[in-house]
């Protein structure tokens, strides 16, 4: 898939992705799916990693491959200092340490990928700079200040996850760089980069975000997966999957998915519940399982760069998220004709209760998630309507390719070759 680019016989554009890591999660996705999906005559990428490679950038290898990325690995000092982090003092009477650790942590990462980001800025001499994450947008307004040089910002989740996830100085830092930054782009809300004062013609919303292509293919092997799958696990062929993907962070809820677990089981003694990520959050939900005697109907997969199969494999998709409505996850599950039941988050994002391709359940609420899931495996025909109600809407409305064009657009426009594009208008390429 390619994005519909005119032929010309100008330089491409030369994009540099500025970006916190290269591990599993929604930016990482978005910088992967834009190298391979935009249109190599028109449009040339490097990505400079913010931190080191602590061993978890599972996206590194193929962006490798695909000649835009160097691999750097963590120094020793850094790691040290890592292994501090997330294992020494994960202790409540050790959090200040830790946190200190942290701080101390990315100051380092920062000031060792200034030399990289420079000799790209000379070596690779961008048209563009396209920031993701937290340290990867403070480092692009340095870029800016610096070179000149255009720069984008995708935004990368809601102010309330950033909260949660220690960066709550990143709303204010919006309010005060929005006049440095040319362009934002969010799938998360439009009305918070409002509540900061960006101008609303400097913004851009995402909501393309299936690959279509893959999803035919997954749909063409699904009865394999859907064996296959049950096979690997060694569940019975009749055994019923209740599938959650996302990493391992209790903003993803996956505690709450677990706590609905027992009653489940003791209505459905042949469900399982399958957990596709990768996180801290690991070790704690495995000694829960075992606490509530259910270690043997959970099954952490881990990361996987195909996830698909699962989902063939799946009966519903449990949205478990306390945060964010939707997301790359829960919009796959909806392409693979999965029933979704999810946490009413109040999100303007959320799609189950416009589309109905599920049910919304009060945010937090273990025991009506638990409720609705029994629902929908009570009623499978209902339960198989719903779900192509929302396979119907992600073919007619969220395909990746738009959303890939809206970027290439925005990268084209900055670089001043809008003519590499056709005439299109921006809100057919983003909505």
């Amino acid at each position: 898939m390619e994005t519909s680019l005119k032929k010309s016989s100008e330089e491409p554009v030369r994009v540099l992705h500025l970006i916190d890591g290269l591990s599993w999660g929604g930016s990482q996705r978005w910088v992967w799916d834009i190298v391979r999906l935009s249109d190599p005559r028109h449009f040339t990428h490097r990505i400079v990693t913010i931190n080191p490679d602590g061993g978890d950038y599972v996206y590194a290898e193929r962006l490798e491959a695909a000649g835009v990325y160097q691999n750097v690995t963590e120094s020793v000092m850094l790691r040290a200092l890592r292994t501090g982090i997330y294992h020494d003092f994960v202790r409540h009477r050790l959090v200040p340490l830790r946190k200190l650790l942290s701080a101390t942590w990315h100051l380092g990462c920062q000031a060792s990928s200034i030399p990289r980001i420079i000799h790209s800025m000379r070596q690779f001499r961008p048209d563009v700079v396209h920031t993701h994450t937290f340290y990867g947008f403070t480092s692009g307004v340095l870029v800016k200040r610096i070179f000149g040089t255009p720069l984008i910002h995708s935004v990368p989740c809601l102010f309330s996850q950033m909260v949660d996830a220690g960066f709550s100085w990143m709303p204010g830092f919006y309010r005060r760089i929005h006049p440095r930054v040319d362009y934002f782009f969010t799938g998360a809300s439009l009305e918070e980069l409002r509540s900061v004062k960006v101008p609303p013609d400097k913004t851009g919303e995402i909501r393309g975000v299936v690959d279509q292509r893959a999803i035919d293919d997954a749909l063409r092997t699904r009865e394999h997966d859907y064996y296959a799958v049950r096979s690997m696990l060694g569940l019975d062929e009749k055994a019923l999957i209740a599938l959650s993907v996302g990493r391992l962070h209790p903003s993803k809820g996956h505690d709450l998915a677990l706590e609905a677990l027992p009653p489940l089981v003791e209505r459905w003694p042949n469900l399982h519940w399958v957990l596709l990520g990768e996180g801290d959050q690991r070790p704690l939900l495995e000694a829960r399982s075992k606490d509530l005697g259910m270690e043997k109907h959970v099954h952490m997969i881990g990361f996987r760069a195909d996830p698909l199969p699962f989902y063939s494999a799946a009966n519903v998709y449990v949205r478990s998220a306390i945060y964010e409505a939707e997301n790359l996850c829960s919009y796959q599950a909806m392409a693979m004709g999965l029933p979704v039941v999810g946490f009413d988050t109040g999100c303007e994002t959320e799609l189950l209760r416009k589309v109905g391709h599920g049910l919304l359940v009060p945010n937090k609420d273990a025991a009506a998630l638990a409720h609705a899931v029994s629902r929908i495996l009570s009623m499978p025909e209902q339960g198989k309507e719903l779900g192509c109600s929302g396979a119907r809407f992600c073919r007619a409305h969220l395909g990746l390719s738009q959303s890939i064009e809206a970027f290439c657009s925005r990268y084209a426009r900055l670089s001043g070759s809008p003519g590499l594009f056709k005439e299109e208008s921006e809100t057919e390429l983003i909505a």
